[in-house]
């Protein structure tokens, strides 16, 4: 479906703590590089977190909103496989949390829509939005943005809450930034991944397509 995502608000809450930081790095004892720990934790999170991340799915929770012109027949749509043909919006974006606002534009203004639509989860990667029965869609202005809605998206609000693979590949992540401070390490052949290493356990985890 045609539509965009756009970021409203993020958790400021790191995926692992400075303390599993310093235990994975063996510096416990001191807090000389508590700062440069942070800093490899906050960059670990963007190279995992939805934004820009490599897993294509956010993390802790966060709120992000999806704009498109129109609600668009799902006929035949695959993640509809199974389930009544609708027309509405469907988010493929996961793990979905809530859908917190539903908004149409109509005269240059946004009017809350959230009570007239269902929210229902069709499949693990996909959440359906359609009007509610004995409703119809409400006229709405013609734009690129004419519908507006919102979701929290994440496995939860704590770190805790993640897959457990991925925190420990958070670690490993942590590590390596921690000792190789050069763009590489090793020579020749001696430069390796890690088996069954940081790609192995993010694996399972990858949203579709990324």
């Amino acid at each position: 479906m045609a539509g965009l995502w756009s970021l409203v608000t993020k958790s400021a809450t790191p995926i692992v703590s400075l303390a599993e930081a310093k235990r994975q790095t063996n510096t416990v004892d001191f807090n000389d590089d508590d700062i440069l720990l942070t800093a490899i934790v906050d960059a670990v999170t963007a190279l995992l977190d939805l934004e820009n991340g490599v897993i294509g799915r956010p993390l802790l929770s966060q709120s992000w909103q999806f704009t498109a012109p129109e609600p668009s027949p799902l006929a035949g749509n695959p993640y509809m496989r199974g389930h009544t043909p609708r027309t509405g919006f469907l988010l493929t974006r996961a793990p979905l949390q809530a859908v917190t606002k539903v908004e149409y534009l109509q005269n240059g203004a946004y009017v809350d829509f959230t009570a007239s639509a269902v929210t229902r989860q069709v499949t693990k990667e996909a959440t359906l939005i359609r009007v509610a029965d004995g409703t119809a869609w409400p006229r709405y202005d013609v734009d690129e943005a004419a519908w507006r809605i919102t979701a929290r998206l994440g496995y939860g609000d704590n770190a805790a809450d993640i897959p457990a693979a991925i925190r420990q590949a958070a670690l490993l992540l942590v590590s390596h930034f921690y000792q190789n401070r050069e763009a590489t390490t090793g020579f020749g052949s001696n430069l390796q991944e890690l088996p069954l290493g940081v790609a192995a356990l993010l694996m399972p985890h990858r949203a579709p397509n990324t």
